[in-house]
């Protein structure tokens, strides 16, 4: 049996080394496709990361932008808040410093990647001295008429310009905030 396994993982190499310079060179039509999710990934891939703060405490939710390229454009992806809580009454989104941020007209917060530069930044949930509950971030507009469909990348946009498209993961596109 271990022979078998073996020869399987030998052969698998030798077939990816062959396609190595067509997989360096990529796919044109997805060069300016951008990829977003929160950073932590469920172990169980289904959307289960929680995150807890207290009570007049802040806690940050990391999210990862994922790219192979410097661009002369900044990339823009946005996250959203769904749930029962209230923002200004329950918990507010701050950036590092303690401002407090506004969503635009639809909803959303923005994260900007400056020329679309890979790395991680955090959303920072600063809960109030209210009452105690969960809401959840998404990087999936909760109000969307599409639904969110694993099996479809259509539904997968998070933003899309002349320039580029973000895609967001479906596989960790939201995690819940716990105030205790």
């Amino acid at each position: 049996m271990k022979k078998i396994l073996f020869i399987l993982a030998a052969f698998c190499c030798i077939l990816v080394s062959c396609d190595k310079n067509e997989w360096g060179n990529g796919d044109p039509s997805l060069a300016n496709v951008y990829y977003v999710g929160f950073q932590q990934w469920s172990t169980k891939f289904d959307n289960s990361i929680q995150y807890n703060v207290n009570r007049g405490d802040t806690v940050s939710a990391p999210v990862q932008f994922y790219s192979e390229q410097v661009c002369p454009y900044d990339v823009v992806t946005y996250y959203y808040v769904a749930g029962s809580l209230v923002r200004g009454t329950d918990y507010q989104i701050v950036d590092e410093n303690g401002t407090v941020l506004s969503p635009d007209v639809n909803g959303a917060f923005s994260l900007i990647w400056a020329k679309a530069i890979k790395g991680i930044k955090k959303i920072y949930v600063k809960a109030l001295n209210s009452k105690v509950g969960s809401f959840t971030l998404l990087t999936f507009n909760p109000n969307a008429t599409v639904p969110i469909s694993p099996n479809d990348v259509s539904t997968t946009t998070n933003n899309k310009t002349d320039e580029y498209e973000v895609r967001a993961f479906t596989q960790n596109y939201k995690v819940t905030i716990n105030i205790k």
